[in-house]
C-alpha cells in the first residue's frame, strides 16, 4: 500500500489491532439501521424490542405510525395503476376486449388491499362521533337545520353520505316504518255514541253527576 505523509511530519505507521474487542458494541450497527428504517419510512419505535401494541384509541398511535400508513397507501395507489396498465396491455394484446371495451371497464376496476382493521374501525368510529356531535351542536342552536341548511345539504357535507347512501337508507327508513306494528288508538279518541250523534253537554253533565254519586 502507498500512504502519504505530509512534509516534516512523522513516517508511515500501521499497527495491528487486537481481535475481538468491539464485537460487543453495537452502536454503529443500529445507527445505520435507523438510517436505513427512516430511508423507508418505517416507524423507529419498532426497532425497540420492549416497544408494545398499545390496542386503545386511534390517538394513542405514534405520528411515525400514522405517515407510515399514509405512505403504505401511496405505494397501493402507484401499484393499482401498474395493474392496470398490465392487464390493459394483456387483454388488448390477447384480443379478448378491444380499447373502447377497456375504457368502458376500467373505472369499475377496484383492487382491495390487506388492512389493519382495528385503527381503521377506531377511526371510523371517532369520526362519526365528530360528525354526529356536530350535527347535535347545529340542531339545538336557534334550528339552524331547515332555515340556513338543508337537509341533504347536511347529510353530504357533515355526515359525508354519498347520494347512493342516501338512497338506500331513506329505503330502509321507509321499510322500518312500513314493518313496524300500529300503535292501538286510545278507546275514548275512537268512541262514537250509538247513532253517530255526539252527546249534547247536558247528558255529559248528568253522566258526571252519576259518576260522582257512584264514588
Amino acid at each position: 500500500y502507498w500512504l502519504p505523509r505530509r512534509e516534516g511530519g512523522r513516517g508511515t505507521e500501521i499497527t495491528t489491532l487486537p481481535p475481538g474487542e468491539n464485537l460487543g458494541e453495537l452502536a454503529d450497527v443500529e445507527y445505520f439501521q435507523k438510517k436505513l428504517y427512516k430511508s423507508l419510512n418505517v416507524p423507529v419505535s419498532r426497532l425497540e424490542q420492549d416497544a408494545g401494541f398499545q390496542l386503545g384509541r386511534s390517538t394513542e398511535i405514534s405520528q411515525d405510525e400514522v405517515k407510515f400508513s399514509r405512505f403504505i397507501e401511496r405505494l397501493r395507489n402507484r401499484f393499482n395503476g401498474l395493474f392496470n396498465t398490465c392487464l390493459e396491455k394483456h387483454l388488448i394484446l390477447k384480443g379478448i376486449i378491444t380499447l373502447n371495451d377497456w375504457r368502458k371497464i376500467q373505472h369499475g376496476i377496484h383492487y382491495e388491499w390487506q388492512t389493519d382493521a382495528h385503527f381503521a374501525e377506531l377511526k371510523e368510529a371517532e369520526m362519526l362521533q365528530e360528525r354526529l356531535n356536530l350535527l347535535q351542536s347545529m340542531n339545538f342552536a336557534d334550528e339552524i337545520i331547515g332555515n340556513f341548511y338543508s337537509k341533504e345539504h347536511v347529510r353530504k357535507r357533515i355526515l359525508k353520505q354519498s347520494q347512493e347512501e342516501i338512497e338506500q337508507i331513506d329505503k330502509e327508513i321507509e321499510a322500518e316504518k312500513a314493518a313496524a306494528p300500529a300503535e292501538p288508538e286510545d278507546e275514548y279518541q275512537s268512541f262514537k255514541p250509538k247513532g253517530g250523534k255526539p252527546l249534547k253537554e247536558t247528558k255529559i253533565h248528568n253522566l258526571k253527576e252519576r259518576i260522582s254519586n257512584v264514588g
